[in-house]
């Protein structure tokens, strides 16, 4: 539904007594501010706190009658099949940036007076707009009578709207999700290939950390190594995208025709630096040698003062039984 759509089609912006409408946009901060530049003629309307409170309540109260005494959306679509799935679609339906969506849509962005101070941002801000749409619906409580049938009639098709975004929304996370299942079977594609070239071997390295700027936020990374000596790295917030990523970057190399020297290169630069190190062979088992030459002189040490330990608490006993039967 476009904004025109949804201001011709909305009658919630109809007042009886217009004065509730301009109560409803007007807020706490353009109040005091006016009042201070004309304190002899004050603002008459009042401003919009208790209207935002009894909007936000009269929301929740809507919420469960339209889902679960007048079953809205499943009239168009069986979309929802227990209580649990309205619980859950409530916290993603009545959020700020939803409701200040509708706010912009209605034209109250417009009408609405946050500060006299033209420059002001306020006016952008999603919990000001959102708090604009709360206080409009608390205002056509009082012009309607306090009818709640009426309230329905003029509420019924927010909701509707809000709806219709919200399964726009699942469906697209639903793509999204179908789009991750197929990049999926980069890893199956992967592994069907390295089955059938057995001189080839893999190992898959996976890494989680924090991000730097944003600590609650996780940075994960993977590392594919073919043959231990060409590694293929993806890093990203998105665990299955990474690793997805990963396995596609391999499957492109490998049906590559650079890929046999790419890897011959990888082997030829490990080797090199094995040989700069100046570490041989012979070294490293010398070295290994010694470790354990030391491992079996420690033992024998501490075998050593265990006997010793034994023998003190040996002689000890005897002096003491000695000494003992000496009194008798």
């Amino acid at each position: 539904m476009q904004p025109k759509e949804l201001k011709q089609n909305f009658k919630v912006l109809e007042f009886n007594y217009p004065e509730l409408f301009n109560k409803a946009m007007t807020f706490k901060q353009y109040n005091q501010e006016y009042t201070a530049r004309n304190k002899d003629n004050p603002l008459k309307q009042g401003i919009n706190e208790n209207l935002i409170e009894l909007g936000s309540d009269l929301f929740d109260f809507y919420f469960h009658d339209f889902f679960t005494f007048q079953d809205l959306p499943n009239k168009d679509q069986n979309t929802f099949t227990s209580y649990s799935d309205i619980r859950t679609q409530k916290q993603q339906l009545l959020t700020e940036k939803n409701l200040a969506e509708v706010a912009i849509q209605l034209g109250l962005k417009e009408k609405m007076l946050v500060s006299i101070n033209q420059n002001s941002d306020l006016k952008n801000n999603q919990k000001i707009q959102s708090q604009s749409l709360k206080a409009l619906i608390g205002a056509q409580y009082f012009d309607k009578q306090k009818d709640l049938n009426l309230l329905r009639k003029l509420m019924q098709p927010i909701f509707k709207d809000l709806i219709k975004k919200s399964l726009e929304k699942t469906i697209n996370v639903q793509n999204e999700s179908l789009n991750l299942v197929k990049q999926e079977n980069f890893k199956g594609e992967f592994i069907d290939f390295m089955d059938k070239h057995p001189e080839y071997t893999y190992k898959l390295v996976f890494q989680e950390s924090l991000n730097l700027f944003d600590k609650n936020r996780k940075i994960y990374q993977y590392e594919l190594l073919i043959n231990d000596v060409l590694p293929l790295k993806s890093t990203g917030e998105q665990k299955k995208a990474v690793e997805a990523q990963v396995f596609k970057d391999a499957l492109q190399l490998l049906k590559t025709d650079e890929f046999l020297q790419l890897l011959d290169d990888s082997m030829k630069n490990q080797q090199e630096i094995i040989q700069q190190s100046g570490i041989s062979e012979s070294q490293v088992q010398s070295h290994i040698h010694n470790n354990l030459k030391f491992v079996q002189q420690l033992g024998q040490i501490e075998e050593s003062l265990k006997q010793k330990e034994q023998i003190n608490e040996q002689e000890e006993l005897g002096r003491l039984v000695e000494s003992y039967l000496q009194k008798f």
